[in-house]
């Protein structure tokens, strides 16, 4: 699993917790912003270039809110497709490279965090309010990992450092 860049544009509270959390994640966030769980960020990985000719989109979870055009490291976890009336988009799921995160690697320790498609496709749409997305499907860390290969190898071709 490669660890990645993410260029965080703006951050939401979400409902992502793991069942036994009893550290409050957000501790100092105002009442408006909690919903009980982890930061979630929007944003793009850094240097890829998805077929769409932008760089690919991504959702992470951090420990606390980015700063906005921030850099966060991450890992990527899934991929969650998303299906509008004429387009298909993916998202690379992300957890920040923190130590609250070290369990959650893949699809199979998405349920023990409460972190199903369902919430991050919540966050998402804090993100987007309006959109017509709907969760088309999920893919495990290896379809990441396949997806952002494709996009840096993509970039390197565009900027001409790949011959």
């Amino acid at each position: 699993m490669p660890r990645i860049a993410v260029a965080v544009d703006a951050t939401v509270a979400s409902t992502i917790k793991r069942e036994d959390d009893t550290a409050e994640p957000m501790m100092d966030a105002p009442p408006a912003h909690g919903e009980g769980g982890w930061p979630v960020g929007h944003g793009h990985v850094v240097d890829t270039l998805g077929d769409d000719g932008l760089p690919v989109e991504a959702l992470v979870l951090m420990c606390e809110p980015a700063i906005p055009r921030g850099q966060v490291a991450a890992w990527p976890i899934a991929v969650l497709h998303l299906a509008a009336q004429d387009r298909t988009v993916d998202e690379v799921l992300c957890v920040a490279e923190a130590a609250p995160f070290t369990d959650l690697v893949d699809l199979a320790d998405l349920p023990a965090w409460h972190a199903q498609p369902e919430a991050w496709a919540k966050a998402l749409a804090r993100f987007t309010p309006g959109s017509a997305y709907r969760i088309a499907g999920l893919g495990p860390a290896g379809e990441a990992d396949e997806l952002l290969d494709t996009a840096w190898h993509a970039f390197l071709q565009l900027t001409g450092c790949l011959e």
